[in-house]
């Protein structure tokens, strides 16, 4: 591992809200700031960072709302991932992205469900799950 991955911490944050410790705030550190900082950059509409400095960061996921489960729809989906993935320089490589086909189920009917496989520098690939409403 490099000392990038390994060093790196943030404040933990679970379901949006902030993880605590009976001392404080709990962070991340490794792997699981890596997943939490990929998972904040998907969630993060592109540009909602810009008056920061940051107008390049996030993803625009956010533009296929509204729009239906299709081929269309997912092949933009993936190409968003991939597009927002490549700022992030603690990934080597994406190894795979798989969307779930449109469910008949009516709590899954309105959602890309997404699963990544990453590949982070120096280290093994992990795993992450998305949803997204459209």
């Amino acid at each position: 591992m490099t000392d990038s991955i390994l060093h790196s911490f943030d404040i933990e944050l679970t379901s949006g809200a902030l993880g605590q410790t009976g001392r404080g705030l709990a962070t991340v550190q490794g792997r699981d700031n890596l997943a939490q900082a990929i998972l904040n950059r998907l969630n993060t509409r592109r540009g909602e960072l810009k008056t920061l400095g940051h107008s390049e960061y996030g993803s625009r996921l956010y533009l296929l709302m509204g729009e239906i489960n299709n081929d269309r729809t997912r092949k933009l989906a993936e190409f968003y991932l991939r597009e927002s993935l490549a700022q992030e320089s603690r990934i080597a490589q994406i190894q795979s992205i798989s969307i779930e086909p449109p469910s008949r189920s009516a709590d899954k009917r309105d959602k890309l469900i997404m699963t990544l496989v990453i590949q982070p520098i120096d280290d093994r690939a992990m795993t992450l799950s998305l949803e997204v409403e459209l």
